[in-house]
């Protein structure tokens, strides 16, 4: 399966016998010389709870209980690893039986059973934390009496990420250790706490000098059982919680992340563990707000998103081996190319950076020192790793230089003729089996890869701006790669860290084509009467992390308009770029790009459809006014326009690209689209990605009636007005259209949980002889 195990699947995976037959190997005990005993965890790669782990964890424990040569007991991690917290890949399990089925108890009952059985030995239980406590890992150690944990161990609640909270009474446990001012973060964020800072606040009771599991154990031997549900809440920390201390925590979550559900959630778990009530009322608070999180589309979304990332790696397939990357080479040392110099360099590689003048080189490499001096001066880096950084890079004019690379990175600017004589040059300076690739954000790689002797060892691999920081990572299949090509890049994007989506070779691949629909209903929005607040505001409202207007600001308003004149074709329209351009010809007309073009006559650092000052910026007023005349002109009477008219209007045709692009095999899987967008456009995480969005808060069936609807507005306008460029980007795509009718004769009800319905679609036609570009 693709996301987690169909219902059938679920059903067998926890029967009886399959779970009898696992139990030996998920915990284990022994009795030391000392009389502790020790039950340790061992459930690769991170000792999740599974079912199997609390099965056997509830047979083994008792047997150390009753044993009369047992003085204390130690609970521990195999592998460095205390514990994962509970195995995301059992959820489907949960919500296949829906939210009613936990009405009374909560859906973390048995993780629970397990945690109020550690929590009333008669003998002290102490954590011997020897790496990670996450999640449910750090509930199990919060069990237990007391906690020892190693210098390079760390605890967090990472539940929140997934759009839940701790299901295993870690809501009610954490705030009788930790202060107020700690436990709120460590579950609003889900930041890790560091050993020195988990004893300190009270997470833990100790750091480990030695072995963790020897301190563990003599502190076992030397402290009567205390459990932790037994402790009150500190009366400080109930104090501040009255004083106002959680709503300014919920205030400051909802900030930094939007539209999240969860925190709220959260809060009234820390309102329950705060209060008068006792710690069982408390339980039945988490019990209740944890299945409504679970059953909520939002977490939904992001388990969605937590699977899809590791997704993205698996090329339906791809066998080859990758080539060993040692040295890279990248041509072009602008801000794109130095940001993907800096990444190989962080990690490990050795690069070569040529340029074609020496001043342009210069200005490179100054970049480049100023951002790791600026981490130096930051506390972030020490000075002696940025010299080390520094000393990995050979600037060069020399193309021989590149003879020993094993891949080389071309980042000069877009001009198609440019980009073919560099090629040609690299052709003639590397070894046969180096590839070739390009930083192309739109151009057809397979006409650049074209004059290589051997266009197999080439495609793209479109990083984002600033490629130091951005992480995503397009890589780009072209007609002749070979498959060594493929997985070599796929393993170059792992080893920089990045998001690695394998995309198509198409206009735009997949991120900036669906991005051009967007951008147009903007401009043609702003034409019929909204203001740039306007749109901005329905985009943040949206959840996306900036409007379209300050990402045009952004990007540099002069990008298409360039391209525009250069094919001598100021109408011309493609899948990257589409009108109207009448506002965006007079704004670079006057050299008005955005953020990049500063205007010294009005003190301004950029100057685009804002005016940029520093980090402030406001519309300008010119603007304003040249909107004006672009109506007049026209002969567009303005008007308001709702809200979610906009809304609808501008992502609606991104998602109906979205899967003009799956139709013709330009993504492997729909969820590879939600990664482009989630990680390189600033789509919400909340929603999943346009293609989750699409499917499970809009529904296809409405997805196809609104498009239908926009697409015969947008028809009725092309016919009356004859100065509007046309579009047909609202004209739903067939596999949008297929999936409705699939839906319709109940498809969807076959399709196992957390498969979307446009993958079985996919399938299914393939299964039928629809081939995949990919």
């Amino acid at each position: 399966q693709v996301f987690g195990p169909s219902r059938r699947a679920t059903r067998r995976s926890v029967s009886r016998p399959q779970a009898a037959a696992v139990v030996a190997m998920t915990t284990k005990i022994e009795v030391r010389p000392d009389g502790v005993g020790v039950l340790t965890m061992d459930n690769k790669p991170v000792n999740s709870l599974s079912v199997s782990l609390i099965t056997s964890f509830m047979e083994n424990f008792p047997k150390l209980v009753a044993d009369d040569k047992v003085k204390a007991i130690v609970v521990t991690g195999a592998g460095g690893f205390f514990c994962g917290g509970f195995d995301i890949m059992e959820f489907p399990q949960l919500i296949a039986q829906g939210p009613d089925a936990f009405k009374d108890v909560p859906a973390t009952q048995p993780v629970h059973n397990l945690i109020d059985m550690i929590d009333a030995s008669p003998k002290t239980v102490v954590a011997a934390v020897n790496g990670q406590a996450l999640g449910g890992g750090l509930e199990v150690a919060l069990g237990c009496h007391y906690r020892v944990i190693s210098p390079k161990g760390a605890v967090a609640f990472p539940e929140v990420q997934l759009g839940l909270l701790p299901g295993g009474e870690g809501t009610q446990r954490i705030f009788r250790v930790a202060p107020l001012e700690v436990a709120l973060p460590m579950l609003l964020s889900g930041m890790q706490v560091k050993a020195d800072r988990a004893q300190k606040t009270g997470v833990v009771d100790a750091v480990a000098s030695g072995s963790v599991v020897d301190e563990a154990a003599k502190l076992a031997l030397s402290k009567p059982p205390a459990p932790i549900s037994k402790r009150p809440v500190p009366k400080a920390s109930r104090f501040k919680a009255r004083a106002g201390g959680l709503e300014m925590a919920l205030n400051q979550a909802m900030n930094s992340v939007k539209g999240m559900v969860a925190p709220a959630s959260i809060i009234k778990c820390a309102e329950a563990a705060c209060g008068q009530g006792s710690f069982q009322e408390g339980l039945k608070v988490e019990g209740r707000e944890f299945t409504k999180l679970l059953f909520s589309v939002q977490s939904g979304a992001l388990r969605h998103l937590f699977f899809a990332q590791g997704m993205t790696t698996k090329i339906p397939g791809l066998k080859a081996a990758p080539a060993p990357l040692k040295k890279v080479g990248i041509l072009g040392a602008g801000l794109m190319g130095g940001g993907i110099a800096i990444c190989c360099v962080q990690k490990g590689m050795q690069v070569v950076l040529k340029d074609a003048k020496q001043e342009w080189l210069d200005a490179g490499m100054k970049t480049i020192t100023g951002i790791w001096m600026g981490q130096v001066k930051r506390g972030r880096l020490p000075e002696a790793k940025a010299k080390e950084y520094l000393s990995k890079i050979k600037p060069t004019l020399d193309y021989g230089e590149f003879k020993d690379c094993d891949l080389i990175v071309e980042a000069v600017p877009e001009i198609m003729d440019l980009k073919k004589e560099v090629f040609l040059a690299l052709d003639q300076n590397t070894k046969p089996d180096t590839l070739i690739c390009t930083n192309t954000s739109g151009l057809n790689i397979d006409d650049i890869a074209a004059v290589l002797k051997d266009p197999s060892r080439c495609m793209g691999t479109h990083f984002f701006s600033p490629a130091h920081v951005m992480q995503l990572l397009e890589n780009v299949r072209t007609a002749k790669a070979s498959d060594k090509t493929i997985a070599t890049c796929m393993a170059f994007g792992k080893l920089l860290n990045k998001k690695t989506v394998l995309v198509g070779n198409c206009d735009g691949f997949v991120g900036n084509r669906m991005l051009a629909p967007y951008a147009s209903q903007a401009s043609t929005l702003l034409e019929e009467g909204a203001s740039v607040e306007q749109l901005e505001r329905v985009a943040e409202n949206f959840g996306m992390a900036m409007g379209p207007i300050s990402l045009g600001d952004l990007v540099g308003q002069e990008l298409f308009w360039k391209q525009r004149k250069a094919a001598g074709d100021m109408k011309k329209q493609t899948k990257t770029y589409m009108g109207p351009y009448d506002l965006n010809d007079w704004l670079c007309e006057q050299n008005r790009f955005g953020q990049k073009t500063p205007d010294k006559s009005i003190g301004a650092s950029g100057r685009g459809i804002f005016i940029h000052k520093g980090r402030d910026k406001s519309v300008d007023p010119e603007v304003v006014a040249q909107l004006e005349k672009i109506r007049e002109k026209k002969g567009i009477k303005k008007r308001n326009i709702p809200d979610e008219e906009i809304e609808e209007r501008m992502f609606l045709p991104l998602i109906n690209e979205g899967f003009r692009i799956l139709e013709e095999g330009h993504a492997v899987r729909s969820s590879d689209i939600d990664v482009v967008y989630i990680f390189g456009y600033g789509f919400p995480p909340a929603k999943g990605g346009p293609m989750f969005y699409a499917e499970n808060y809009v529904g296809l069936p409405k997805v196809l009636e609104r498009l239908q609807v926009h697409a015969a507005e947008t028809k009725r306008k092309l016919a009356e007005n004859k100065t509007l460029l046309p579009v047909d980007y609202f004209e739903p795509s067939k596999l949008l259209q297929e999936c409705v009718q699939a839906e319709k004769m109940g498809m969807k009800k076959q399709v196992p949980l957390g498969v979307p319905l446009v993958d079985a679609v996919l399938n299914y036609k393939k299964k039928q002889g629809g081939a995949s570009k990919l």
